[in-house]
């Protein structure tokens, strides 16, 4: 019995050796560990952000992005620029809705109560900005109408924009046209056409059709056009006139002076000639 007594004397004591160090490990490295590990998340706690695809914003044809931002702390602030252009926004909850009126780079800076960043970038080109094509390859332009082909990728065209104006000033409409296939007819008597189209969002393009040789009498636009092609040829005849006489008389002037001075050279020379033979 004594000698068992005496193992668990020895086995007490070494526990009581071992005990000190567990303490410190438990009650001073674990808490230091596990609280700055904490101090550094929340220090170091940036927020996400989301920004989705631009949709319809209300009836006046608008856009708006809507942006999800996902935080562990309090947002400090929300920034969104569209080329360099501070805009508006509503929050609601941890979205911000952020109305558009143009294409652009929109660029979101949000920022934590901790003085975290996130900077997102996204290109916005939802916004038609380009006008409709008139396809020159499908053009037909003859003597009393001219039929071409027009699209317009992005908000479509407006068949209903669509005129001309001849040569004389009249305005047009269309005589036909197939809104499936884009196929536009104007009938013209005139010889040349200048027609207009536009697309839904307002962006318009022009293009004019000339017939060189057109059978119809000429237009009054067609005669004054002669009369002004006349009196500058008129005018062009006049100056070239002006010209010639100029060059003869610079002609007849330089021939003068060109034998006033043969005529010196031989002086010159029937004299040398003389005096050598003096001379000799």
């Amino acid at each position: 019995m004594a000698e068992i007594g005496r193992r668990q004397d020895l086995y007490l004591k070494k526990k009581k050796k071992k005990s000190p160090f567990l303490s410190i490990l438990l009650h001073y490295v674990l808490p230091y560990l596990v609280i700055n590990s904490c101090i550094l998340f929340f220090v170091m706690a940036t927020p996400k952000v989301q920004v989705n695809d631009p949709t319809e914003h209300s009836d006046d044809a608008s856009l708006s992005v809507l942006v999800h931002v996902d935080s562990v702390l309090p947002i400090k602030s929300f920034v969104a620029k569209l080329e360099g252009e501070e805009l508006n926004f509503t929050k609601e909850n941890e979205n911000y809705v952020i109305p558009l009126h143009s294409n652009g780079n929109l660029r979101v800076t949000v920022t934590s109560i901790n003085g975290m960043k996130r900077i997102v970038n996204t290109q916005i080109n939802s916004f038609d900005e380009n006008p409709p094509v008139i396809n020159e390859d499908d053009v037909t332009l003859e003597p009393g109408h001219v039929e071409f082909t027009v699209s317009d990728s992005q908000s479509g065209v407006d068949f209903a924009s669509i005129y001309g104006i001849d040569k004389d000033g009249n305005n047009l409409k269309p005589k036909e046209m197939n809104k499936e296939t884009g196929t536009v007819l104007f009938s013209m008597k005139a010889n040349a056409i200048t027609v207009y189209v536009s697309d839904k969002a307002g962006n318009q393009v022009s293009g004019t059709f000339t017939i060189k040789d057109s059978p119809y009498p000429k237009t009054k636009a067609d005669k004054e056009e002669d009369e002004d092609s006349s009196g500058d040829a008129n005018e062009e005849t006049v100056r070239e006139e002006e010209t010639n006489d100029s060059t003869n008389k610079m002609k007849k002037k330089t021939a003068s002076e060109t034998e006033s001075g043969s005529y010196s050279n031989k002086k010159k020379t029937s004299n040398t000639t003389h005096t050598t033979k003096s001379k000799n």
